[in-house]
């Protein structure tokens, strides 16, 4: 048996398990990859990642809200200038074998004097909840959805994310005909039970509801719209649907909500 190489071997069998990309890095090169790592690239081996890519630091999608080696600064290796960074900015933008930029926050262990290790974990699904961290501040008080000073301050980066998933913006407004006391806290809990994690559920007016979401295709933000006005039955409703227009901004895409929602009868949806 060749006792050389079972170290390698038992490091290898063990990063294999890991649905995650590992990466073991000398001298800002990889000199170990796990199979995860392999796949998403498209190679067999790491062998054969080797011969055909260059840098590593080179996979980095040169996107401004993300790690790449535009950000490195001068005297620095890209592992240096990674590892200090927030860990909350630790991420980068990799383009799989369909040509699909994904996102990933990234793990640093620099405690080996030699090595490095990578660990890349995708949270393109969660990139929106992931920028805008939900907090006190940025939620009203008395219905629990965001409050529309949070919204707009956010909206830009929002379209950043949309664009980044290459998605397309949402947006559906809910009009309450005659609120009362208790009526927006739970509308918004209902909506809340029925939406996906990264949908965003806003305060935009004493009586009107916006909610903003990534969405494939107009047909799904009608299937999606039509889910929440079954979940307000019993309420009298005015609700409007837009999907933001390319270069449109988020503002004027919701004054056309706005104006919809003021000439149509209760209880219709409409597609703006």
């Amino acid at each position: 048996m060749n006792t050389i190489n079972e170290p390698y071997t038992l490091i290898q069998n063990i990063v294999d398990t890991s649905v995650d990309l590992l990466v073991i890095i000398e001298n800002e090169k990889p000199v170990l990859m796990n199979r995860a790592c392999c796949e998403f690239f498209g190679v067999n081996s790491f062998e054969e990642y080797s011969n055909g890519f260059g840098d590593f630091v080179n996979n980095f999608v040169p996107h401004p809200s993300y790690f790449n080696s535009n950000k490195v600064g001068v005297g620095q290796s890209w592992i240096e200038a990674l590892d200090r960074l927030d860990e909350k900015e630790k991420i980068v933008s990799l383009v799989n074998t369909s040509h699909e930029p994904r996102a990933f926050s990234v793990s640093v262990d620099s405690s080996h004097p030699s090595y490095t290790v990578l660990s890349f974990t995708d949270i393109s699904a969660n990139l929106i909840k992931r920028i805008m961290i939900d907090n006190d501040a940025n939620l009203d008080k008395e219905s629990g959805a965001y409050n529309k000073e949070y919204f707009l301050r956010t909206a830009e980066i929002l379209q950043d994310g949309a664009a980044f998933n290459e998605k397309e913006i949402g947006l559906t407004m809910i009009n309450v005909c005659d609120p009362k006391e208790n009526t927006l806290p739970l509308l918004v809990g209902a909506i809340k039970n029925c939406i996906r994690e990264n949908d965003m559920v806003i305060k935009y007016s004493p009586n009107k509801l916006l909610l903003a979401y990534l969405v494939d295709s107009k047909d799904n933000a009608i299937l999606f719209s039509e889910k929440l006005k079954k979940k307000s039955s019993g309420m009298d409703l005015n609700i409007s649907l837009t999907l933001v227009k390319q270069r449109e901004k988020l503002t004027a895409s919701i004054k056309r909500l706005n104006i919809a929602l003021e000439e149509k009868p209760v209880n219709k949806l409409q597609l703006i």
